[in-house]
Formats: C-alpha cells, structure tokens, sequence
C-alpha cells in the first residue's frame, strides 16, 4: 500500500521505516498508527530485509506526540453527541490498537531510531522494540498526565520491566521530560550517537544484527518475550526447543562450514 505519514524503504539488509510528517515534528495521527502497523508487517515479510529500523523524518523529532488536531476532532464527536467513527478511523485506530501484539511476534529484530523527541506516544512506540537507540539531541516524556491522559500501547506493562517500577512511576506520573544520557543511565535506551552521524551509527550497530543467523534471532527474540511472562522451566523448555531446530538449520552448517573455511558465513541465501 502507498503511505500517507510514512516513508518505507529496504536497503543493505535493512528495512527502515520513517515517520514523515517533519512540519509537525512526526506528529501521530490514528493514520500513521495504521500505517505503522501495516509497514511492521510488510517488514516482517520482505525477503530483502533481516532487520527493521524505525526512525522519524528530520532532525528535531521522532515523534513529539499526537497531533493536538486529531484530539480536538475526538472532542467535538463526543460533546456533539456522536459516537460512529466515520473515514475508516474506526478501522484505523484498531490497527494501532493490535501494534503491540504485531510486534511481539514479529520475526525479525526492530530498532527504534529516536532522533530528537519522542513524547507521549512518541515515547511509548519505541517500548514495543527490540532495541531503542537515541540521538545526543534527543528527548523522550511520557507526558500523558499532562494533557490530562494516560500512556497507552501497553506502556504500563513494558516500561516497568524494561526499567523498573520505581523510575517508571517518576517518569508517569511527572509527565518529566528526560535526555539521551539520562535515557542511557536508566536503560530506557542502549546506546547514545552523536546527532550528525546518527543513522550512520545506527544501521553500523544494525549491522552486528546482520552478522548473525536469522533463524537464530528469531528464536532468540520469542524466547526473551516468552520469558516476560514465563518461568525459568518454561523458558528451558522453549530453550531446548528452539536450539534443537537450530543445530539441524542451514546457518548452523553455514557457520561451522564457514569456520573450518576460515571465512565469514553467507546467511542470505539459505533454504530455510
């Protein structure tokens, strides 16, 4: 499908995905939540790209958060009475809704690119990922409380794993803005690149993705996912599992060939 908020493209192994809306700093609209979700999906099975980049037009923002239109419109159909959602908005925001359940099951790992702000929604999309990377310029808020909301895709549940309960709370429940090194120390995201060189860096460290077997990232990532939620016997189970499949696959015997070769492994054109 052709984008609207977004641009998609795969290059080098790499899917990227650009939020691009630069004159409203990649403001999100409930079209851009559907075309977020259809273009993570697209990612998944394009055969060119073995891992999947989200980044945000421009250079000042990722996302700085929803686009203030889109919340006025929602209060004028509730205080005019209205309840149908008309223009497919309806099939839209459902479509944003099922974003984090497309996310865990992707196949492929995601990095989340945030160059500049990523505010309310801004800073709960980049959760759903893999790895979040920032820019040294960049600043991320769940601002929620202050515009009289709350965080939503699931915030409430990964924030708190991904940096514990008690900087989760200060972050909601302050509506706080915080920069790329505070981000760092508190390992809301890994890494930290200089603000002209970003997405040099970034597709550099993607790159250390590409280096390893698909098969391999891809159990990898459903066990890690899995073990949110499970217990050490399950996540053996799914362990053995897993790397049993992965000891009869192609990229296995790539690698052992490659190594006894004294070469770098191929995986790109194996049967899987």
């Amino acid at each position: 499908m052709a984008y609207e908020t977004l641009h998609y493209e795969t290059s080098g192994e790499i899917a990227t995905i650009t939020l691009n809306r630069p004159a409203k700093m990649n403001a999100y609209t409930a079209e851009m939540g559907f075309e977020i979700a259809d273009a993570m999906l697209r990612a998944d099975a394009d055969p060119e790209a073995r891992v999947v980049i989200m980044t945000g037009a421009g250079n000042r923002a990722f996302c700085a958060g929803a686009d203030m239109s889109m919340f006025a419109s929602n209060i004028k159909t509730r205080e005019s009475g209205g309840h149908e959602e008309s223009d497919g908005t309806a099939e839209r925001r459902r479509g944003a809704i099922s974003l984090p359940m497309i996310m865990r099951s992707l196949s492929k790992p995601t990095i989340a690119a945030i160059n500049g702000y990523a505010l309310g929604v801004g800073c709960t999309i980049p959760l759903l990922f893999d790895v979040r990377v920032a820019s040294d310029n960049a600043k991320m808020g769940v601002i929620f409380p202050r515009v009289g909301l709350m965080s939503e895709l699931g915030s409430s549940y990964l924030m708190p794993r991904l940096i514990g309960l008690a900087r989760t709370a200060e972050m909601m429940l302050t509506g706080r803005q915080y920069n790329a090194e505070q981000c760092l120390a508190m390992g809301l995201v890994s890494q930290v690149f200089p603000a002209d060189e970003f997405m040099a860096k970034t597709r550099e460290f993607a790159g250390e993705m590409l280096e390893c077997s698909p098969m391999s990232l891809a159990m990898t990532r459903r066990a890690l996912y899995q073990g949110l939620d499970g217990t050490l016997e399950t996540a053996m189970q799914f362990e053995g599992f897993a790397l049993e499949k992965c000891y009869v696959s192609a990229e296995h015997k790539e690698y052992v060939t490659a190594f006894l070769e004294k070469r770098k492994p191929d995986f790109r054109h194996l049967k899987k």
